[in-house]
């Protein structure tokens, strides 16, 4: 951790992370932009997957969080840096989506897909990790924010040019997934660079014994309960919205530009405006009211996103679903900062990324059938009603204060 160092070295801790988390940010926007719409939108327009396939290819990245426990837990006995831990993953990630770019078959490409996106999100424990021991309190928020801000910036712009190539031809998907690979390769390299220490000795042999931190520490994991519900609600409708604009069922059918637009360009430009807001609000205010609002925001995004199938209504969902991720994402990966002990912030981590991945995985294939039973409304409606109730239950948890707020 940084006070370990002379103000000096603590001074160079900080810069030389924050210019490697600027490329990796980088990277990092070209493959949120692969995830977030063009493995569905090729999957379903170019290889007519089934549902199953789809399914598995939204609940990849979410499987990836679930296995990070099980890596904090592993990588905690090698001594290894937290870097090149980070590192391993995303360049398995390059691997498989430079395969994915020309495999021939909706299963083999479905496969090295998951695979590929599965990786992508296990090295999450340790980014935040480092995050902790090289930004200071009080200003992580600030230092996460502009290379996100970057993630987002290039999400939007390769969204575009992404889309713009697709709509030209169809099978020009097979540069730009060997694209999206050699950015996976450059995020690696990103990662490796930083300046990090080992990862700390885990105190459970059971690799799910980090799992004790939710009922061990009371607060963090009524935080987590809450977080449960909301994200489930949350993450079951994320392939639904590229399906309810994409798919013939549902009437809209849109373009590769107009799915493109709805679900990357206009969230992520609403992303990039309000993360400097969101930002400084995290480093300043109550983590538990900045939960709550964002909550909000995000319920109303999701109820008036499939309350119609008029474009002007559904991009005003996606807008207001853009600010709340501009938040959510800066929350989400750097509130255990305020909740871990130091030397337990991977642990933490994994604990909160684990579950992340218990919804994410399970979520996209309970939201196609219940989607199927009560129908793409209803759907919306509920995961509303779900949204607000894990707002409210958070009320109590605003007499906490888990660390002290710097001005």
């Amino acid at each position: 951790m940084t006070e370990k160092y002379p103000d000096r070295l603590k001074s160079e801790l900080r810069r030389s992370t924050y210019r490697c988390d600027l490329w990796r940010g980088g990277c990092d926007g070209v493959l949120t932009t692969g995830a977030q719409t063009f493995c569905l939108f090729i999957a379903i327009r170019h290889f007519h997957a089934s549902e199953w396939l789809k399914s598995a290819i939204a609940a990849g990245p979410f499987l990836g969080m679930f296995l990070s426990l099980l890596l904090v837990h592993y990588s905690s006995y090698t001594g290894m840096r937290k870097a090149a831990w980070g590192a391993l993953p995303s360049a398995l990630t390059a691997v498989c989506l430079a395969i994915a770019a020309w495999i021939p078959s909706a299963a083999g490409y479905t496969f090295f897909i998951v695979l590929g996106y599965t990786a992508r999100s296990a090295l999450l424990p340790f980014l935040t990790a480092i995050y902790h021991d090289n930004y200071p309190p009080g200003r992580r928020g600030s230092f996460f924010s502009y290379p996100l801000m970057l993630t987002v910036g290039i999400s939007v712009v390769f969204g575009f040019i992404g889309s713009t190539l697709l709509e030209r031809d169809i099978e020009n998907f097979n540069w730009l997934f060997t694209f999206l690979g050699v950015c996976a390769a450059g995020k690696a390299w990103a990662i490796y660079k930083m300046p990090s220490q080992p990862v700390e000795s885990g105190k459970h042999k059971n690799p799910f014994g980090n799992l004790r931190y939710a009922w061990e520490d009371r607060s963090f994991g009524y935080v987590l309960l809450t977080w449960f519900i909301m994200g489930f609600a949350n993450l079951w409708t994320l392939p639904l919205r590229v399906d309810y604009i994409t798919s013939a069922d549902y009437g809209i059918e849109g373009s590769a530009l107009f799915v493109t637009f709805i679900i990357t360009i206009l969230p992520d430009g609403m992303r990039f405006l309000f993360i400097p807001f969101w930002a400084r609000l995290f480093d300043r205010i109550h983590f538990v009211f900045l939960r709550m609002v964002l909550n909000t925001l995000f319920a109303l995004g999701v109820l008036l996103f499939f309350l119609t199938r008029n474009p002007v209504i559904i991009a005003l969902g996606s807008a207001l679903i853009g600010i709340s991720f501009a938040g959510g994402s800066i929350a989400w990966s750097l509130w255990v900062t305020k909740y871990a002990p130091p030397g337990k912030i991977a642990a933490y981590m994994s604990v909160h990324v684990f579950l992340t991945g218990v919804r994410g995985t399970i979520g996209p294939l309970l939201g196609y059938w219940v989607a199927g039973a009560l129908g793409i409304v209803n759907i919306g409606v509920l995961s509303f009603a779900m949204m607000i109730l894990a707002t409210l239950m958070l009320i109590p948890e605003l007499r906490h204060k888990r660390e002290e707020f710097i001005p």
